[in-house]
């Protein structure tokens, strides 16, 4: 299978959230929610968007404290971690205003991208560093998580007044899947086959790619286009509900 980036409907929607962010009238909205299912393309989106512009990205632990996360924030940016939690906050402070600079000076994006952000959400002590750091540094910060970010920001209004853009990531459009397949697959797809792919992963693009990895494994053995009745009986993917293995029927 391919490792192509495929910008699909949700990239779209990504990318637009952050053009709001950039374009915010009021410079202390510096925030940005993504939320979504696990499954939805949410953290690969994240990856790409921070490598594409090199941009910090870190992962959010269950375990996180204040401290903690600046200690990861600062191993990222590539900048030792001071002593003092007060030491880190400055430090992170200062490599953070110049990488924002150079950055503005270039036209390019600059913004902090944590993802699993459900885990700092509920504590006000992080997401007050986090306003702390954007209020001093005009840097983005784009939170990634699942469906309950914005609810739980509600609890925060000094937070959640800060929010420039939500951005939701739903189920893949029948385009979304059809670019999935064009640019991953290594097998060329009939239009049944894929439209039954779309069906069955229920807009889930981590089961597009199961998908497209069990239609290649047919299509080497074949070496011609798959279609639908070729795939007669093999599995497809795997039903995130039940567990189970799903399999083609043609009829």
């Amino acid at each position: 299978m391919r490792n192509d980036f495929v910008v699909t409907s949700n990239v779209q929607k990504f990318l637009s959230g952050y053009e709001r962010v950039e374009s915010r009238a009021a410079i202390e909205k510096c925030f940005m929610t993504v939320e979504g299912d696990p499954g939805r393309g949410k953290t690969s989106t994240a990856e790409w968007f921070a490598i594409q512009n090199d941009l910090p990205i870190i992962r959010a632990k269950r375990e996180w404290t204040s401290r903690w996360m600046l200690e990861d924030l600062l191993d990222c940016i590539g900048s030792e971690p001071d002593r003092t939690f007060k030491e880190m906050y400055r430090q992170a402070v200062r490599v953070l205003a110049g990488r924002s600079e150079s950055a503005r000076a270039a036209g390019v994006p600059y913004a902090i991208v944590i993802d699993e952000a459900d885990h700092i959400v509920s504590s006000q002590k992080m997401m007050e560093t986090l306003r702390d750091i954007t209020d001093q540094v005009e840097v983005p910060v784009i939170l990634v998580g699942m469906g309950r970010l914005n609810k739980a920001l509600t609890r925060y209004k000094q937070i959640s007044s800060r929010v420039s853009a939500e951005v939701s990531f739903t189920a893949l459009t029948q385009e979304d899947t059809r670019r999935l397949i064009a640019a991953r697959c290594e097998s060329e797809v009939a239009d049944d086959l894929a439209a039954h792919l779309h069906k069955t992963s229920n807009g889930f693009a981590r089961e597009v790619l199961e998908g497209i990895g069990s239609i290649e494994r047919v299509g080497r053995r074949l070496g011609r286009m798959v279609t639908l009745a070729d795939m007669e009986g093999q599995v497809l993917l795997t039903d995130r509900v039940t567990g189970k293995s799903v399999t083609v029927r043609a009829d």
